[in-house]
């Protein structure tokens, strides 16, 4: 969950607050939703495992790519630097590196929550443009640069340990690392051939950076009710919502089960229901919800917060 400034002021949301009965504030709030895989990352451990053929070109290739798909997915869920594990397999002919069995026993060796295996990468032929002169250059060894060109297919197999129907996740795709070589314009071709297959690395990761694309969060802007009364300790309570304190208002609303008031109890239900929702109890949210329905059902705002109690346990 993103957290957005607080629009309205304590005071200004105090000074909304006329009835004796129930109120509402709208919370504008942005939610984590699953990457566009469908494999959700967030507060798993993660290891990539790159497959090491007899082609050492192949087998630097995926380890570079394997570098800059670890480097994203750490910098996208703030885990740390080094916080994603990579290693490395050596590839047996006739290896099934797609099957659950396989991926489920590096997942258990590894011993972390989701497992990324890079198949063999199969590189076809390097081509060579002509050089071209650049406009700026400090050097007359780099005076001209020629552009490579080396079509690529690469096919990765995804293991979440989480998943409850034990699926594994496969994605492939095409592209062309596009490595730029510098020269003074005479070097013969075999010479720049050398030096593109030396800067091979960096087209590398930034083609494991691209494809960790498909594995970061998804966020949607949602709206939010919270339900306070007219007192002091619903305001406290709404301040702390509004400052993303679910456990501190949560607190509190606990304190206000203590009434014979049906409508103020369902109210702090509801609210406590809501509170587990966004910490991530879909379960507890659900039960609360429940109470809050039997003791004075709260026409839509907990309709609105039910369905999306099941819609999320549906992708997580």
């Amino acid at each position: 969950m993103k957290r957005f400034p607080i629009l309205m002021t304590f005071v200004a949301a105090m000074s909304m607050m006329f009835s004796c009965g129930p109120s509402k504030h709208i919370m504008h709030l942005e939610m984590r939703y699953p990457s566009r895989s469908g494999i959700e990352l967030a507060g798993k451990t993660v290891s990539v495992i790159y497959l090491q053929g007899k082609d050492s070109i192949s087998t630097s290739f995926a380890e570079a790519m394997a570098d800059g798909f670890a480097y994203a997915v750490e910098n996208e869920y703030g885990t740390g630097d080094g916080s994603v594990g990579i290693y490395r397999l050596e590839a047996e002919r006739g290896g099934m590196y797609s099957s659950r069995d396989t991926l489920f026993n590096l997942l258990m060796d590894t011993g972390s929550d989701v497992v990324f295996l890079l198949d063999t990468v199969k590189l076809e032929s390097m081509e060579i443009e002509g050089a071209t002169r650049v406009a700026a250059t400090t050097s007359p060894d780099s005076s001209y640069v020629s552009m490579a060109r080396m079509p690529f297919t690469i096919r990765i197999y995804g293991f979440d340990a989480m998943n409850k129907e034990g699926k594994v996740y496969a994605f492939g795709g095409s592209s062309v690392a596009r490595p730029d070589v510098y020269s003074d314009g005479k070097c013969p071709s075999s010479l720049l051939m050398v030096k593109a297959y030396s800067t091979l690395a960096d087209e590398a990761w930034n083609a494991g950076n691209e494809i960790a694309d498909s594995f970061r969060s998804q966020w949607k802007n949602e709206q939010y009710s919270v339900v306070y009364y007219n007192s002091q300790d619903w305001y406290d309570a709404l301040e702390k919502a509004l400052r993303y304190d679910w456990k501190g208002a949560m607190d509190i609303w606990f304190g206000l089960l203590e009434t014979n008031d049906m409508m103020k109890r369902a109210c702090a239900e509801y609210n406590i229901a809501l509170s587990c929702y966004m910490l991530g109890d879909l379960n507890l949210a659900g039960q609360w919800l429940d109470r809050s329905d039997q003791d004075n059902r709260l026409p839509n705002i907990s309709e609105s917060l039910r369905k999306r109690i099941d819609a999320r346990k549906s992708v997580f």
